[in-house]
């Protein structure tokens, strides 16, 4: 079998019937994605993915002392993303 006798293959879309034309404007059908359009490359997403919405936030329960509380957690974090003081080998919970 020869590779290149591939490469030559096309399809080309056919005319459409104008019963469907008309159908198509009567029912007011809009065409869906095709081949080219899945192609596309997506926008990349900013790094704020919305998951630290208050709603959606781990519920935070203090059963004895030296558990975090909610406003611990709160500067940890905020300390993280500012590139806090905190190493990756060091433990922020003694």
């Amino acid at each position: 079998m020869n590779k290149n006798k591939g490469r030559g293959v096309a399809w080309v879309k056919p005319a459409e019937p104008s019963f469907l034309k008309k159908f198509k404007s009567d029912v007011g059908y809009k065409e869906g994605p095709n081949v080219d359009t899945k192609r596309q490359v997506m926008p990349t997403l900013d790094d704020d993915s919305g998951s630290d919405r208050e709603d959606e936030l781990p519920q935070v329960v203090v059963l004895k002392s030296g558990d975090l509380t909610a406003e611990e957690v709160k500067k940890m974090k905020d300390e993280i993303q500012a590139g806090g003081s905190s190493e990756k080998g060091e433990s922020p919970v003694q």
